[in-house]
């Protein structure tokens, strides 16, 4: 077997972990749609990637450029039911995540097209490019969005 079968198992073992060093407790859900339910109400999806090299030949400057991507894809309508997806960007497995975005169900909706969001070398490096409208990097380790759940929802 593979280590990228074992990259969704690898994802999810970051995510108790994160919560728990900021005072949130969540449980592992078996057998419904999201992965982990919070001590708040917060239903977690997590979704991890490994890059693939995506390359750009520039004629003006008779160079190719290389830059990393990250997809993630929800893939069932249960997933779509998730108040957040926590998406762990791996550069190896074998290595602690990069980082994370933590993206509300309704950004993660609007972000995506066809239920598909791609996280780029500059959304980690929290680089905002004016021609992407897609302005990602307020998402990177934003735990705080899964912690003020209930007080979000409230207001």
């Amino acid at each position: 077997m593979d280590d990228e079968s074992f990259l969704p198992y690898v994802g999810e073992c970051y995510i108790p972990l994160e919560l728990a060093k900021r005072k949130l407790k969540v449980a592992k859900i078996h057998e419904v749609s999201f992965d982990f339910l919070a001590k708040n109400g917060a239903k977690i999806e997590v979704k991890s990637a490994l890059p693939s090299i995506n390359r750009s030949f520039k004629e003006k400057v008779n160079k190719t450029y290389e830059y990393k991507q990250w997809q993630f894809r929800v893939t069932t309508d249960e997933q779509r039911q998730s108040d957040f997806f926590v998406c762990v960007v791996f550069e190896k497995i074998e290595q602690d995540p990069l980082g994370y975005f933590i993206f509300p169900n309704e950004a993660f909706k609007t972000l995506g097209k066809s239920d598909l969001i791609s996280v780029f070398e500059s959304d980690l490096r929290g680089v905002f490019k004016k021609m992407n409208k897609e302005n990602k990097h307020q998402y990177l380790n934003n735990w705080d969005l899964i912690l003020k759940f209930n007080e979000n929802k409230k207001s």
